[in-house]
C-alpha cells in the first residue's frame, strides 16, 4: 500500500515539474503582425507633364516620361503631331517667290496660333503665336515662352537681332544660337553664320516663336 503510494506521489510531482518547465506558450505572428513588419511599398515616381521644346533642328516632344525629337527636315511628322495635338486636320495654301515671279515656293499650313511652311521638296519652319500646341506647353530649350518679357529673353542668353520699325529697340531677338561653319553673319561682320530660335516681341512682351532662323541668309 505504502510503495503505491509512493509511486503515485512521484507521477503527480513530474506531471507537475513538466507543466512548470514548459511554461507559457509564445502567441503565434498572427497575418496583421507580418503585414505590418513588411517594407513599405516605394511611391512611384510622378510622371513629367507634356512639354514641347522648339529648337534649332525640330520640335522636342515629352509625354509621360517619353521623348520624341520632329526634325524638321521631316515635315509630314510635324504637321500629323499638329493635327493629333490640335484635333484640327491641316489646310495647306500655296506660297510664291517673295520676288512676285509667279513660282511656288512651298505650301503653308495655318492653324490658329501656328504656322508650318513647307518648302518644295525642302525642311519646314514652324511659327507659333500662343503658347500652347494643343494641351502641350511650349518653349524654347532656354525655357523663353509666349508671354514672356524681353528682360526673360535676354538674362536667358538673347540677343537683339532686328529692329523692324527703326525705334531703337529691337522687335525680334535670337535665343538658343548654334554657328553654322562655312557661313557669314550678315548681322554680325566677319564672324561665322549661325542659325537660332527667332523671338517676336510688342513692346516688351514675347508674341512668337520661330525655327529655324538665322543670320545668314536674307530670305
Amino acid at each position: 500500500m505504502r510503495t503505491r503510494l509512493v509511486a503515485v506521489l512521484i507521477a503527480v510531482t513530474l506531471a507537475l515539474t513538466g507543466c512548470a518547465a514548459a511554461g507559457p506558450s509564445s502567441p503565434a505572428t498572427t497575418p496583421s503582425m507580418a503585414a505590418s513588419r513588411a517594407t513599405p511599398t516605394p511611391t512611384p515616381a510622378p510622371t513629367p507633364a507634356p512639354l514641347l521644346t522648339i529648337g534649332v533642328e525640330g520640335l522636342q516632344l515629352v509625354t509621360g516620361g517619353d521623348t520624341r525629337t520632329l526634325a524638321f527636315d521631316d515635315p509630314e511628322a510635324i504637321l500629323a503631331f499638329i493635327e493629333d495635338a490640335t484635333g484640327v486636320p491641316r489646310a495647306g495654301e500655296d506660297f510664291e517667290d517673295p520676288w512676285g515671279n509667279g513660282d511656288v515656293w512651298g505650301t503653308l499650313f495655318t492653324w490658329d496660333d501656328i504656322r508650318v511652311s513647307v518648302l518644295k521638296d525642302g525642311p519646314a519652319t514652324v511659327t507659333l503665336s500662343g503658347s500652347t500646341v494643343g494641351d502641350i506647353p511650349v518653349t524654347t530649350a532656354s525655357g523663353i515662352a509666349v508671354g514672356d518679357s524681353r528682360d526673360a529673353v535676354v538674362a536667358a542668353g538673347g540677343w537683339d537681332e532686328w529692329d523692324a520699325d527703326g525705334d531703337g529697340r529691337a522687335d525680334h531677338l535670337g535665343i538658343d544660337g548654334q554657328d553654322v561653319a562655312g557661313t557669314q553673319s550678315l548681322t554680325r561682320p566677319g564672324s561665322v553664320g549661325r542659325m537660332f530660335v527667332s523671338v517676336s516681341l510688342d513692346g516688351d512682351i514675347v508674341t512668337g516663336l520661330q525655327s529655324p532662323s538665322n543670320d545668314f541668309s536674307d530670305l
